[in-house]
């Protein structure tokens, strides 16, 4: 690798959440420490984050005319980096496609899972392993992806390296921010931020929600977010009488604010590899309950809230009870935190991408 400060260049496809929030974080931190960073994906894919330099259309979806438009316009924007740093499998694949002579490393943020990718799982599944071996380098946001590729050609070129967050900054009063969302006076707010999708157990919430209202008086259940399942959820939370107890309020580009209100953070989530909003929350002082997905054991423990086993409504309605009856107690500590900065997380990177380029 020369002298001269390498010029990176990170792509991402369509996201409206942890990774987008990644992406953004990461250029800002690889910047400070002398990096030349670049930034290319979808139009609007980071509004509210970060300027994006380079329109690249990287699909949702695997038709080829999408992807071969993906390529074509990668191709005119990569010779000008050193190294491409592709997000998630559909970026990962345009860059393979477009034959650069860059290296290339990929960051994998979320597996192939049956229940999401329905009749096109198994051809993703092979993507995503055949991925792996045609990068320099991959980077696993937690152990339990980078096991899907054990024995996979280029597992040897997997470092796991958790994800990489925003520091919150919070702009709003807290007791405008509950007035906001309708809480009563003396009344409890847990907040949820989660994409509508099966994926995010939001079913489960509203189950929970049922029971926790008749132990929590005056409980304000906060969800932001869009996605697929909105009217299934919608329908759901009327079946239950619970419109004046959970609210679906909608997708925004930050929830600081509104989890800096909260008593309570809640993620109920069948699968996630973060996600960044359990440590968006204990950065903030909050407690979380949350299932056990991801990193969710390894930083959630008894001084910052409560981890329940994945689909157990009654759990997850029992462990936000506990906290909110004890709000002092739970969350005061934040252990493991530390481990999830910048200063932390960044470096690894770095050395990722030292390596592939002195392999070039």
């Amino acid at each position: 690798m020369s002298g001269a400060s390498p010029r990176v260049l990170l792509l991402l496809g369509p996201s409206t959440g942890g990774i987008r929030a990644h992406v953004g974080a990461l250029a800002a931190a690889l910047e400070e420490r002398g990096w030349e960073v670049a930034t290319a994906g979808p139009t609007d894919v980071l509004d509210g984050v970060r300027r994006l330099d380079h329109v690249v259309p990287v699909p949702s979806g695997l038709a080829p005319a999408q992807v071969l438009r993906g390529r074509l316009s990668l191709r005119k924007v990569a010779p000008a980096y050193d190294l491409v740093h592709a997000h998630g499998l559909k970026a990962g694949w345009v860059t393979v496609l477009a034959a650069l002579q860059q290296p290339l490393v990929v960051s994998v943020h979320n597996l192939v899972l049956d229940d999401v990718a329905g009749r096109a799982a198994r051809l993703l599944r092979v993507l995503e392993t055949s991925l792996v071996g045609r990068a320099d380098a991959t980077i696993a946001v937690s152990a339990e992806v980078a096991r899907r590729f054990t024995g996979a050609r280029g597992a040897g070129r997997t470092t796991t390296v958790p994800p990489l967050g925003p520091a919150p900054a919070v702009q709003v009063p807290r007791a405008a921010v509950r007035a906001a969302l309708g809480v009563p006076e003396g009344g409890h707010l847990v907040v949820t931020a989660a994409r509508l999708h099966p994926q995010k157990g939001l079913g489960d919430l509203v189950l929970a929600a049922d029971l926790l209202r008749q132990r929590v008086p005056g409980l304000r259940w906060v969800v932001f977010g869009e996605g697929p399942q909105r009217a299934e959820l919608e329908d759901l939370v009327a079946a239950r009488g619970l419109a004046e107890v959970v609210v679906l309020a909608g997708g925004r580009p930050s929830v600081a604010d509104e989890l800096a209100a909260a008593d309570a953070v809640a993620v109920t989530s069948h699968w996630e590899s973060g996600p960044l909003v359990v440590l968006e929350a204990l950065a903030l002082g909050r407690p979380v309950v949350a299932t056990a997905v991801g990193l969710v054991p390894d930083v959630v423990g008894p001084a910052a809230g409560r981890v329940v086993p994945v689909g157990d409504a009654e759990a997850m309605a029992g462990a936000p009870a506990e906290v909110l009856a004890a709000p002092s107690g739970a969350g005061s500590g934040r252990p493991g935190v530390d481990r999830y900065g910048p200063d932390r997380l960044v470096p690894p990177i770095e050395a990722v991408y030292r390596e592939v380029l002195d392999r070039r």
